[in-house]
């Protein structure tokens, strides 16, 4: 339908011109004319300031933002009404989901980019002018590409590693369950592959002590979405999914050994194996209890942890762990001492009372089956194209994918993952701009600053409280772009010091990971490094390390859409700036908030400003809880809503973010003077354009499937809902787009925070 015949259809024509309906539809109307005829409010001389008397910036960055503007936005949608819609319209109908994803988004654009130039470089000729890490990157690309390498490797490596277990039961002859330790396995599992089934063991930083490290002990990682394993009657077509392809990999294991298994012996198998993942699931903490980093605190000695489990009435031998046994065995190549004094923070204490009692009740076979499982769902992409096949079947009905990725894709995922910093060394020194680093530590410093600014004009905090606040944005350290270490060849030759690849891709990647956990645990006794980055630089990503209160923004991230040096800053202000507002706003959400300045544990709010807080911050989890997602209906065959306990921090970020970069803006608008309007977008202020460049960071298209997988585990809300939520609440958006109060987009009722 023509925007004109819509227009009068909708009984909204409120211009006097001597038009009819009749002829409209044959009118090729303007850009401006169609944004006066959306909205009716713009006043005769607006509408001549359309064109007139404003300035356009013409370089090629904000011609190129405005064309990709004019092809992500649909001008038929009012904007009041669905903002999402009307930003991201356009960009939905040109960007399907491609049949080997699950979703398209900005991210994703971003990383296929950078994925075609990582490629680049991991294919280019071993250079002996580079460090040797960089060049031990190639190598492993390279195995992990000679598809007739790892063919013929087979299942060799995977055997081994099974029979290091104890052997798969359900793939095996002639199990023995008396040589089975279930605790070695674990052990085995968390140092071989940074896989921690049934237990979570891990060092990091002492939440009430940032300064040394301790061990800590959680609940552990599934092989599938706790919210599916304990709704069988619900997900049962993913379960069954999952069955199948624990049943078939046991069938190709059981081949490969020439083991004589019964196929009927594999399917009960296979099917307790999952019935004993869901019992586990059971046991865990939903993620809407793990929002309480004080209950999450549990101090104490391995003696004492010892006593707790022992109090359970198990009688089984097998089910009783021994703490200090596995301990030794999770550090056996470290240089530290284990014994019963370690001091442990436990996370989860009843799951771990429970877990006892759960293994009591669970024949030995079944939980070797599932720790052996584990390990082979694991690797399973980086053996045959036999079992990356079985995954992907899997794959295909947990998120709708229709076709695997290419090899090459997966490549890239891997060995950026195993060499991480190689890898970002190299795409630093080739692709990243240091001016958008400056760009990015200035932009740091205005919204800090419109932080602390809103910090001192809240009325619903004291005094004491919002001094405090503001001197813990003052103590948040950022990191951009890349470590500092990174103008040293020598540091980074340092750091892969123990790497060793070679032509045999498993090989690799179990060679990486083990001394990925090995450094981990190895930084128990170690002094905290507060620079230290956890992620590499060639990641689309941002994050908030409430630990050591600092923010994260690497390389990946500083570009288009979110960044560009020559266009307009209302729209770098409006996306990466939005960003890093978020970030910042996370070392102040519902969890943030519990630590200081230092990423300790520690009460510096008042008890009356906690519970206004609290207060308010139930003002975000009834709005986004009742956000229907309508698209799942059919899938789940009832009612979906979103979950606001388990997304309230992302969706206090988003708030807060926006509104910290918006006001950020307009203080770089005083300080610089008013910015110029885009070719072909010229009915749209700079601010107006603020708004349009935090919307379309969030374009996706996405299938019911990946939807669902949101839903159910993403503590942020899915894209829509978070433009739509977040705008929703702005009162500088409704002003600056003069949208009507208690219109959609301007509700009467308003959630604000920060």
């Amino acid at each position: 339908m023509d925007i004109t015949e819509a227009l009068c259809k909708k009984n909204i024509l409120q211009i006097t011109v001597f038009i009819t309906c009749i002829t409209l539809p044959s009118l090729a109307i303007s850009a401006d004319l169609q944004y006066f005829l959306l909205h009716p409010k713009v006043s005769a001389t607006e509408l001549n300031g359309l064109t007139k008397g404003n300035k356009v910036c013409l370089t090629e960055e904000c011609k190129q933002a405005a064309s990709v503007l004019l092809d992500t936005i649909d001008i038929n949608v009012n904007p009041c009404e669905d903002f999402y819609e009307f930003a991201c319209g356009g960009w939905v109908k040109k960007h399907p989901v491609p049949p080997t994803e699950s979703h398209m988004n900005q991210f994703d654009v971003v990383t296929e980019k950078l994925d075609l130039q990582l490629k680049g470089i991991l294919e280019s000729p071993e250079d002996q002018n580079d460090p040797p890490p960089v060049n031990s990157a190639k190598k492993f690309y390279k195995s992990c590409m000679d598809l007739d390498t790892v063919e013929a490797d087979g299942l060799e490596l995977l055997s081994k590693m099974l029979e290091e277990l104890g052997g798969w039961p359900m793939a095996h002859d002639d199990w023995d369950e008396l040589t089975f330790d279930w605790q070695k396995a674990v052990a085995f599992l968390t140092k071989k592959l940074a896989v921690s089934p049934l237990i979570l063991v891990y060092v990091y930083l002492d939440r009430k002590n940032s300064s040394r490290s301790v061990i800590t002990i959680d609940q552990p990682s599934l092989g599938m979405h706790r919210s599916m394993l304990i709704a069988p009657d619900m997900y049962g077509q993913q379960l069954e999914a999952y069955r199948r392809w624990i049943m078939a990999s046991a069938i190709e294991l059981a081949t490969y050994n020439n083991a004589s298994i019964f196929r009927s012996s594999i399917s009960v198998d296979s099917y307790n194996v999952v019935e004993f993942e869901i019992q586990l699931a059971r046991l865990m903490s939903p993620n809407e209890m793990r929002r309480n980093a004080y209950r999450m605190y549990n101090a104490m000695t391995l003696r004492e942890l010892q006593k707790w489990t022992d109090n359970s009435e198990a009688i089984n031998t097998h089910s009783r762990i021994q703490w200090l046994q596995l301990m030794e065995h999770l550090f056996d190549d470290i240089d530290v001492k284990i014994g019963y004094d370690e001091t442990v923070v436990v996370k989860e204490m009843d799951y771990l009372f429970k877990l006892v009692e759960l293994l009591d009740n669970t024949p030995v076979r079944v939980i070797a089956n599932y720790l052996n499982w584990r390990l082979v769902k694991t690797v399973s992409r980086d053996t045959t194209q036999k079992m990356r096949e079985l995954a992907f079947l899997f794959e295909k009905v947990l998120s709708g994918t229709k076709e695997d990725q290419p090899r090459w894709r997966d490549c890239v995922f891997t060995t950026s993952s195993s060499l991480n910093f190689a890898v970002g060394y190299e795409y630093v020194k080739q692709f990243f701009d240091d001016e958008a680093k400056k760009s990015a530590l200035e932009m740091v410093t205005n919204i800090r600053e419109a932080f602390k600014l809103q910090v001192r004009e809240v009325d619903w905090m004291d005094k004491q409280t919002r001094k405090v606040a503001s001197e813990k944005a003052d103590a948040m350290t950022e990191l951009i772009g890349y470590p500092d270490w990174f103008s040293n060849k020598t540091a980074l030759e340092y750091f892969y010091t123990e790497v060793e690849i070679g032509p045999h891709h498993l090989l690799n990647v179990v060679r990486c990971k083990t001394i990925m956990v090995r450094r981990i645990m190895s930084k128990l006794r170690k002094p905290t490094d507060r620079t230290e980055w956890h992620t590499s630089p060639d990641v689309v990503n941002a994050y908030y390390n409430p630990q050591t209160n600092s923010i994260i923004f690497p390389a990946g991230i500083l570009q288009q859409p979110f960044f560009s040096k020559g266009r307009i800053e209302a729209l770098n202000y409006g996306s990466i700036g939005v960003v890093i507002g978020h970030e910042i706003t996370h070392g102040f959400d519902d969890v943030g908030r519990q630590s200081d300045k230092y990423g300790n544990l520690a009460q510096w709010w008042t008890e009356a400003t906690i519970q206004t807080y609290i207060k308010k911050s139930q003002c975000f989890m009834d709005q986004y809880d009742a956000y229907r997602v309508p698209e799942l209906d059919d899938l789940l065959h009832t009612i979906v809503r979103m979950n606001g306990v388990t997304t309230l921090g992302e969706n206090i970020a988003d708030n807060g973010g926006l509104r910290q970069a918006y006001h950020a803006y307009r203080s770089y608008v005083e300080r610089n003077g008013p910015e110029p309007r885009l070719p072909g977008l010229e009915q749209f202020t700079p601010d107006q354009l603020f708004f349009l460049g935090f919307a379309t960071v969030w374009c996706e298209s996405t299938t019911s499937e990946s939807l669902l997988q949101e839903v159910l585990s993403d503590p942020h809300s899915p894209h829509k809902y978070r433009v739509r939520g977040t705008l929703a609440n702005s009162e500088d958006f409704s002003r600056v787009w003069k949208c009507p109060q208690g219109s959609p987009m301007n509700p009467n009722d308003k959630c604000l925070l920060w």
